[in-house]
């Protein structure tokens, strides 16, 4: 007795295979979006870490760690105050030594121990961050650069850069996604006191106490991709944009930065706006801007973290001295009267 073989038709074979790709293409995009929202949260969960480092910094030095410090006589005659520190005895160096990014001040409490203490941070004595080398016998990084090392609670999950250094071919870099906030910008000018009224500027050394907006209002640090060119956003050291050096765009940032060539020569500021990665010309270097969509996570002083919406500023806001929700935000004792957006 003969019975017929059963298989499936090449009709019902593409039927199915139909359906399994419109279930594939359904999923998809949850699955991207879940993977997004858990790289989010990790970015929510680094900011948390620096928070808690920087007030574990202030609870050693009774301060939070200046952006960079640097002399006051240094390049320009632009305004900026005295290094918390002081200056090493008979010479016009910061004490606490020059150009170290607040993030290597509290690297110890984020388990950079051993980074920390390779790093010479005296003043007059000690070669500036980007000239420091590890030592022949550091293992994987002998003759290594003492900033190439990466902390990866200082880069976004979001960046698919992921761990890309800044090089020259010889020198390295790590780079990070987040700036501390100098305020409304990194200088001194008029009106309103004008800049260097947040928490982490040249040379700063801010108390809690001076926090008199409340340190539930006022944000400490915000994200900041690298910039295109992997020329601004070092993690443990760095100059910055202009010729006054005070770290802007390199490991600080305004919320209302302003280009400067001159003490005197300043123009319009940008704001918290959508950014691009392929960037060759570093036009969103000026700006906080994120990998996340519709706006940016922002550690507050208090040690919380807030996702804030690119209406909490605007483009028509470009006037130094007219306030949005962000600035007034940035500063720590400006007295401004806001909302949060939803």
């Amino acid at each position: 007795k003969t019975t017929a073989r059963r298989a499936f038709t090449l009709v019902e074979l593409l039927v199915v295979i139909a359906i399994i790709g419109i279930l594939v293409g359904l999923l998809l995009p949850a699955v991207q979006q879940a993977r997004e929202a858990a790289r989010r949260m990790q970015c929510v969960n680094n900011l948390k870490q620096q928070a808690l480092a920087l007030h574990m910094f202030h609870d050693s030095y009774r301060r939070f760690p200046s952006a960079h410090q640097m002399g006051i006589a240094w390049y320009t005659t632009y305004k900026r105050p005295n290094p918390p520190g002081g200056f090493t005895t008979g010479s016009s160096y910061p004490a606490e030594g020059p150009f170290w990014s607040w993030m290597m001040r509290i690297a110890p409490y984020l388990e950079q121990t051993a980074l920390y203490n390779s790093a010479d941070m005296r003043g007059v004595s000690a070669a500036w961050p980007w000239w420091q080398k590890f030592p022949a016998t550091a293992g994987i990084f002998a003759n290594k650069d003492i900033i190439s090392p990466i902390c990866p609670t200082f880069v976004c999950p979001s960046d698919p850069r992921g761990g890309v250094k800044w090089t020259d071919g010889v020198d390295e870099a790590a780079l990070t996604s987040y700036l501390g906030v100098a305020g409304t910008n990194s200088y001194q000018e008029s009106p309103k006191g004008g800049g260097q009224d947040g928490m982490l500027y040249v040379n700063s050394g801010v108390k809690m106490g001076m926090v008199s907006d409340g340190t539930s209002n006022t944000v400490v640090v915000g994200e900041r991709p690298p910039s295109s060119t992997l020329e601004y956003g070092w993690q443990w050291a760095g100059s910055g944009e202009g010729p006054a050096s005070f770290g802007a765009a390199d490991v600080v940032l305004g919320v209302h930065e302003r280009i400067t060539s001159s003490p005197t020569t300043f123009n319009a500021p940008d704001y918290f706006r959508p950014g691009l990665v392929k960037d060759p010309t570093d036009a969103h270097r000026l700006h906080f801007w994120s990998l996340h969509s519709g706006g940016g996570n922002w550690a507050m002083v208090d040690g919380s973290v807030r996702f804030l919406t690119y209406s909490a500023t605007s483009v028509q806001n470009q006037t130094l001295g007219t306030f949005n929700t962000l600035e007034a935000m940035a500063t720590r004792s400006g007295g401004e009267v806001f909302q949060v957006p939803d």
